[in-house]
């Protein structure tokens, strides 16, 4: 038996974030969040035929809530019914398979999160509020989905450390709607003004498919070549061009997990027309290769 099998048919206005290894890495040592940090998150609306099966689990906590719909959940002996407005949290090293009803197939927002308080939030979850292997229950919130589409929103705009500590600082407020529903209330975000390093990361995601310069992003915020790099890196931490690679590879992750692509023309939607370059940095970034990656999923695609 495979240590992963996945399936899946794709589903319309699906989204996943898969944090790098390198950036990862670099989460589990910064004091602010090495507690509890995101690796992968996303959003499976009326997910037919979505189905994992891990017989050794996964090294992180994997986070499941339903807001429609129903799925299954097996853990050891125990088959678990997971419906509309339930939430289950699976312990790291835990053998599961879990999948969608085929009736009435479940909406899903879920995460992957690591770090050193992993076991006290599962036990907070799960021990504290419900006699496990039960699931929670919690009143849908259109807040909670905010706080979900404004970390992932967050994440979509690069690994900036500002951008993983405003992320991963989220986290915990988004679980305690979890863990105190009864408390949860509402958090006025402002969207702040928009910076000249705002909107070039902006220009970026606009352009993922086109061989960008770092002449056309300073130019598209009117500024020079020279002051805009060092700006840029001020801000964020990165280069400009390396900042937009670090985009670049999150489309590349996304496109390997929800479409039919082949490697090259996964390379060709980010405008690399050299597919073994397009290969070199993925796997700068994500520690394998775009094929292994895919392989690594379950994943069955051309290749």
């Amino acid at each position: 038996m495979s240590p992963l099998t996945r399936k899946s048919r794709g589903f319309a206005g699906e989204r996943i974030i898969e944090v790098p290894k390198e950036t990862v890495d670099k989460c589990s040592s910064m004091a602010l969040i090495s507690s509890l940090y995101i690796t992968r998150m996303g959003f499976y609306p009326k997910a037919l035929y979505h189905y994992y099966q891990r017989p050794v689990g996964i090294s992180q906590v994997i986070f499941l809530y339903c807001t429609d719909g129903q799925g299954w959940l097996q853990l050891a002996k125990d088959r678990i019914i997971i419906q509309a407005g339930e939430v289950f949290a699976i312990t790291p090293e835990t053998p599961h398979s879990y999948g969608a009803d085929t009736e009435n197939p479940w909406t899903i927002y879920w995460f992957h999160f690591s770090g050193t308080q992993c076991h006290d939030v599962v036990r907070a979850i799960m021990e504290e509020r419900s006699n496990s292997p039960h699931t929670v229950r919690v009143p849908y919130s259109d807040d909670r989905i905010a706080l979900f589409d404004q970390m992932f929103d967050t994440f979509l705009k690069g690994y900036s450390t500002s951008n993983l500590l405003f992320a991963n600082l989220t986290i915990p407020y988004f679980l305690s709607s979890f863990i105190l529903p009864e408390n949860f209330q509402k958090e006025i975000v402002s969207s702040g003004t928009i910076t000249p390093t705002n909107r070039a990361i902006l220009y970026m995601q606009n352009n993922l498919s086109s061989s960008v310069t770092l002449d056309n992003i300073a130019q598209s915020v009117n500024l020079s070549t020279s002051f805009f790099s060092r700006k840029f890196r001020q801000d964020t931490g990165y280069a400009p061009i390396e900042y937009f690679n670090h985009l670049r590879i999150q489309r590349a992750c996304q496109l390997l997990h929800f479409s039919d692509f082949r490697i090259n023309e996964v390379a060709s939607q980010l405008g690399i027309d050299d597919p073994f370059y397009f290969s070199r940095l993925f796997k700068k970034q994500m520690g394998v290769s775009p094929a292994e990656y895919r392989k690594s999923e379950g994943i069955q695609r051309r290749m």
